[in-house]
């Protein structure tokens, strides 16, 4: 299966934040498939749209935090800036993330 996403795969964190411990709130992880955070992981995503760099993705991620793991799924945008940097721009948050190949996703 092709990667979802044109990224290498590993642990990103949001610019501006140290590679050596960030807070769980910004790390992101990208495994080829999905972008997965400290909340969620085993994502199931698929392209809805695509637009030069920027993707429109739908993901359905296992939820951390109860006894069972439910689903959930949600839509994101990301604009690809270059294959170890991405911006989430879901709800116009434009936040920035970097990949830090020290940390083990």
């Amino acid at each position: 299966m092709a990667d979802t996403l044109p990224l290498r795969h590993g642990a990103y964190v949001t610019v501006g934040t140290d590679c050596k411990d960030p807070p769980s709130v910004a790390l992101r992880t990208y495994d080829g498939a999905g972008i997965g955070s400290s909340k969620s992981n085993d994502c199931r995503p698929r392209v809805v749209s695509r637009q030069g760099n920027v993707f429109e993705i739908e993901q359905s991620c296992r939820q951390y935090g109860g006894p069972d793991l439910p689903r959930a799924t949600e839509r994101s945008t990301v604009r690809v800036d270059g294959p170890t940097a991405f911006t989430d721009l879901t709800n116009s948050a434009a936040e920035g993330y970097r990949l830090c190949p020290e940390l083990k996703p």
